[in-house]
């Protein structure tokens, strides 16, 4: 067994710069993601640290309840994240989705004009979510 690769890859984070790269395009993802939640009720929380980021998706802002729980994927039931992240898949962004959040990690190498496509997905798509609230 060899430690080659993890070496390699260390060197290429290095080389590339890319822990810096991380916190720079983590910061305007940040500011992006956060610009969303006062056009969205369904947005209950904004997350993240670097390229690590949490939506989290509910049907009240101010209790913070959230659309799905445990039980309903145990159920098999379609969650309101299920909905809005096969959306953003037809249009193109591909999202972890959760039982009531989103998880937005992208590669370290990803530019800006890649990150507001990917947003300007999201905020169109959380129409879904936000027409799900009452229901």
């Amino acid at each position: 067994m060899t430690l080659a690769p993890a070496v390699a890859a260390i060197k290429e984070l290095r080389r590339l710069d890319l822990v810096n790269r991380a916190r720079e395009m983590g910061k305007y993802l940040g500011e992006k993601l956060h610009a969303l939640q006062p056009k969205h009720p369904s947005i209950g929380e904004v997350r993240g640290l670097g390229l690590f980021w949490a939506l989290e998706m509910v049907k009240d802002q101010a209790k913070k309840t959230p659309f799905n729980t445990k039980q309903d994927k145990v159920d098999g039931k379609v969650s309101v994240v299920d909905r809005v992240a096969a959306e953003m898949m037809k249009r193109g962004v591909s999202v972890q989705a959760w039982i009531s959040h989103f998880v937005i990690a992208p590669p370290l190498i990803i530019e800006k004009h890649e990150l507001d496509f990917a947003v300007d997905q999201l905020d169109q798509s959380l129409a879904i979510a936000d027409a799900a609230i009452g229901q």
